[in-house]
């Protein structure tokens, strides 16, 4: 046996397995790492939306304005800033939901369209 039918075999032997294991990689290690990054997109989204801090400071003055009217512009103000951060979190929310989605079934909207077009 020479060396490139030796490399020709193992090649194929190699890409064989990947096809076969691919599948069973997808859908345990794939989409339990794609699981934890859509916890980690949540977190970061929320951290970066500063939501609590939000939150928090609902009722605060803001610029230390502690009249009556400053207190009662910074409140709607704040909740004004409150409900579009908010809005803007559940549109993250909902994307991150599509794209793990479009994760799990790609694999099958792949095969369904190579079926498609070989038959």
């Amino acid at each position: 046996m020479s060396i490139l039918t030796a490399v020709i075999k193992s090649t194929f032997l190699h890409g064989l397995a990947n096809v076969i294991t691919f599948p069973f990689w997808w859908y345990t290690i794939g989409v339990k790492k794609r699981f934890l990054g859509l916890i980690n997109g949540f977190s970061n989204l929320f951290r970066n939306l500063a939501l609590k801090l939000m939150f928090t400071h609902l009722f605060k003055p803001m610029f230390g304005e502690r009249s009556i009217s400053g207190r009662i512009i910074s409140f709607f103000m704040r909740l004004i800033i409150l409900i579009w951060r908010s809005f803007l979190f559940l549109l993250g929310t909902i994307g991150f939901f599509v794209l793990f989605v479009l994760w799990l079934i790609l694999p099958i909207i792949s095969l369904w369209q190579i079926i498609k077009l070989l038959f």
